[in-house]
């Protein structure tokens, strides 16, 4: 492959100009050229034809005693007059007559465009013409009787054509090289990391931008792996720490369990108890580790999932919960698709986080979860009859860790069941929306389907 010469962004632009300004003179000597062409082949009389042909007629005259009557110039004018002044004939019209007698009034006077020739018989004429070029052919003549104002309309169309089109091949060179810059910046933008930027376009400015998005691309890989095997080796240190730890916490509880079988006082059976339940207590917090450690690297692959498999789950899941606290269950599916493309199992670890969320919020009343499609998206709408979301639970409820003391906020809750549920939405690029009703509080998980 050859290798592109770089110029400066000055000498690019400059080169553009200087072949612009080659251009409209080379078109200018060209129709110079043809001008000059048309009049050696005799289609153009040159400018001062008229005063020559004039001249030479004039010279024939002066040997005759009176004005000819079947005179017929080409490229003058004539005017005859009588004796006494009187117009006997001539070749000009009525108007341009009445014009050439008021500006040649004085037959004794010289005129650059016209000249007197007297007679014997005391008569005379006079000659005018003008400079300009002329077609020889009277017919055209006729059509277009100042050549010179067609040849500068000519020569004005040619250059506006010539610089549409110079414009337009600039213009199509110069965007050629930007979307090689900006090709570079949507490589970026889209986290294609892997491919190397090496487009050059032959501009010493534009190549240092895509250089520096070079840099920038190997600079951003390199931090994104090393924050990537940071990450990796978080989770396993977390993993292997909550292994270590619970170890000793089985030992603990089982302990105190045994302990609990025993014939204990009061005092002894409740400092017991309050062991064995901090036990459960710190297990539970390192289930909630491990499920943030290895949520990320778990990516379950998205196979057919049939919706009523989904509402089965959830009915099965759900309705034991929403017995137990007297709450009403209404799972409604509202289209005619029988299955998705999607990840069952996170998916239906999120539908059952919102949903037992929905009910440990509700303390009466009912839950009503709605299966509908949207469009190009498939929603889960679960409605409760529970307090609703504050607004700082609008804002902060889906980011990892956060709680709230006095709104929504029960035992066992440690702020990432929303987290986790949002992650899922995203995995199926969909959305998690928060929102109140007029009795309560709703969630809406969207996913995107293809049919």
């Amino acid at each position: 492959m050859a290798k592109i010469k770089t110029i400066g962004l000055t000498r690019y632009v400059t080169h553009i100009l200087l072949l612009a300004f080659s251009g409209v003179l080379a078109i200018l000597l060209l129709m110079l050229l043809v001008f000059q062409l048309l009049i050696s082949t005799e289609k153009i009389a040159p400018a001062n034809a008229g005063e020559i042909e004039a001249r030479n007629e004039m010279a024939q005259l002066k040997e005759r005693p009176s004005f000819p009557d079947n005179l017929k110039p080409n490229f003058y004018d004539y005017i005859y007059f009588a004796k006494n002044g009187d117009v006997k004939n001539t070749s000009l019209s009525e108007e341009s007559l009445e014009d050439a007698v008021k500006r040649y009034k004085n037959k004794n006077e010289s005129y650059s465009t016209g000249s007197f020739l007297s007679f014997s018989d005391g008569s005379y004429a006079l000659f005018l013409w003008q400079y300009k070029a002329q077609f020889t052919n009277a017919r055209l003549r006729a059509i277009f009787p100042n050549f010179e104002v067609l040849f500068i309309i000519g020569t004005a169309f040619v250059l506006i054509l010539f610089f549409v089109l110079y414009v337009r091949r600039a213009s199509k060179q110069i965007k050629a090289k930007l979307i090689l810059v900006e090709q570079a910046s949507q490589q970026i933008t889209q986290k294609n990391l892997d491919t190397v930027i090496n487009a050059a376009t032959g501009i010493i400015e534009f190549d240092h931008v895509l250089q520096s998005m070079e840099e920038m691309r190997g600079a951003l890989k390199e931090s994104l792996v090393q924050q990537w095997e940071t990450q990796q080796q978080r989770k396993k240190e977390i993993a292997a720490l909550t292994h270590d730890i619970n170890t000793p916490l089985t030992i603990i509880n089982g302990n105190a369990e045994l302990l609990l079988e025993e014939e204990l006082d009061a005092e002894q059976r409740q400092l017991i108890q309050h062991i064995h339940d901090s036990g459960m207590k710190t297990k539970e917090y390192l289930h909630l580790l491990q499920q943030i450690s290895n949520f990320d690297v778990v990516q379950e692959e998205k196979v057919p999932v049939a919706i009523e498999a989904i509402m089965d789950d959830l009915s099965k899941i759900l309705l034991p919960l929403a017995k137990q606290k007297g709450i009403e269950l209404d799972i409604q599916h509202k289209h005619d698709l029988t299955t998705i493309m999607a990840a069952p199992v996170l998916l239906t670890r999120a539908l059952v986080n919102i949903g037992n969320n929905a009910i440990s919020y509700t303390a009466s009343g009912s839950v009503k979860i709605t299966i509908e499609k949207q469009k190009q998206n498939l929603a889960f709408i679960f409605e409760d009859t529970g307090p609703g979301f504050s607004p700082e639970a609008l804002k902060h409820a889906k980011e990892m860790f956060w709680q709230q003391d006095q709104s929504r906020t029960i035992n066992n809750n440690y702020g990432i069941g929303l987290s986790i549920v949002e992650q899922v939405a995203n995995y199926h690029q969909g959305q998690l929306k928060l929102e109140n009703t007029a009795v309560g509080g709703k969630v809406t998980l969207t996913l995107t389907i293809n049919d």
